[in-house]
């Protein structure tokens, strides 16, 4: 009987995770499905306690969505990736920073290349927070947002399970960047990446540019339930200053900009070999000009003889492009050419200073 509650109990996470629930069926009907399904079903043999247990625990996890996973406890070997933050400057008055993996040295980091942005004297700052890092360690965010939130100013606030008060994390330092921000985000932004976002856009000290989020604000805890498996799952939400929360949410962008994941990691490749402005900038064709003449050289000539023998030009194979960068930048270059125009809308136009032409009189006989 303990084994069949068990399994009952489950069945009914199964039943909810299903797009097709129905939902006014009763407890007194799942149940009474579920022992049709073993006595009845043409293939009843198969739905083992064993089988049934791990559908329940499937669907419930599906249902749960990224609140909770399974993760091998055995660490998978190292992809190769690069961790660490990249910084550079775009333009002399736009710096780029993207943390790869959100730890506590690259808040290090981070402060350092924001440190020579400033003495550059760069004027805005693209955040790049679309890394698919695993989730981390809300310290870390904390000290990340110091770098750019107002001394003593709340930051966030953490929940945790079964307590009605929350626990507000508060800035004890003084930033080193406050000019211009923007931030670049989309589905694979961490939990930190996401909250980090939402901090800064609530306090209007930033635009959203890019994809919708996940909503995964949350700080996970992970429990080995096996040699092999560990459990992790949501263990405290994070609120803004206003108490709301973006968990199952998300946030929506105030620029929207698609781009497929794909090319996203592949113009992330692209700018750790090269640098940002690889992907962001077209090399434009050799050409033969006075240059080449001068330098005895004629670039159209071997292209042609190239082409000519089957090979392929590197103009063949259009490099990724990462169109939420662009469009961060272009905006960038829009609002600091609208800013310094300095148009006064209600000035009258100065009156012409040409001379007018006089009328003709007409000649009387």
């Amino acid at each position: 009987m303990r084994r069949l509650a068990f399994i009952l109990t489950f069945t009914t996470a199964v039943c909810a995770a299903r797009a097709t629930e129905p939902k006014d069926i009763s407890q007194t009907g799942i149940q009474t499905a579920f022992r049709l399904l073993q006595k009845e079903y043409i293939r009843s043999s198969d739905l083992t306690f064993d089988v049934l247990n791990r559908a329940a625990l499937a669907g419930l996890l599906e249902r749960l969505d990224f609140g909770a996973e399974l993760v091998p406890r055995i660490s998978e070997a190292k992809s190769g990736a690069l961790t660490g933050v990249q910084g550079e400057l775009i333009t002399p008055q736009i710096a780029y920073l993207r943390p790869r993996d959100f730890t506590a040295r690259e808040t290090a980091e981070m402060e350092k290349h924001l440190r020579a942005f400033v003495a550059a004297k760069a004027a805005h700052l693209i955040l790049d927070l679309r890394s698919p890092a695993p989730p981390g360690d809300f310290d870390d965010a904390a000290d990340m947002l110091s770098l750019f939130v107002p001394k003593n100013e709340a930051l966030f606030k953490m929940k945790q399970m079964n307590q009605t008060a929350a626990e507000t994390e508060t800035n004890a330092r003084e930033p080193v960047w406050s000019p211009s921000l923007l931030v670049l985000v989309d589905d694979e932004t961490n939990n930190l990446g996401e909250t980090i976002a939402a901090v800064l856009r609530q306090r209007k000290q930033a635009l959203l540019i890019g994809a919708a989020t996940r909503g995964g604000a949350v700080r996970y805890e992970t429990v080995p339930v096996d040699a092999e498996w560990s459990l992790r799952f949501a263990r405290a939400e994070v609120l803004l200053a206003d108490d709301s929360s973006v968990f199952k949410k998300g946030l929506q962008p105030d620029f929207p900009v698609t781009l497929l994941t794909t090319t996203k990691r592949q113009a992330f490749e692209a700018t750790d070999d090269k640098g940002v402005k690889s992907t962001i900038t077209d090399q434009p064709r050799a050409r033969f000009n006075e240059a080449a003449l001068v330098a005895s050289q004629n670039p159209e000539l071997d292209s042609y003889i190239r082409r000519s023998a089957g090979k392929s030009l590197p103009e063949d194979e259009p490099k990724p492009a990462d169109t939420v960068l662009q469009r961060a930048v272009d905006l960038i270059t829009t609002r600091t050419l609208f800013q310094s125009a300095k148009i006064d809308w209600n000035r009258k136009a100065p009156a012409s200073s040409e001379p007018t032409a006089r009328r003709a009189i007409p000649v009387t006989k």
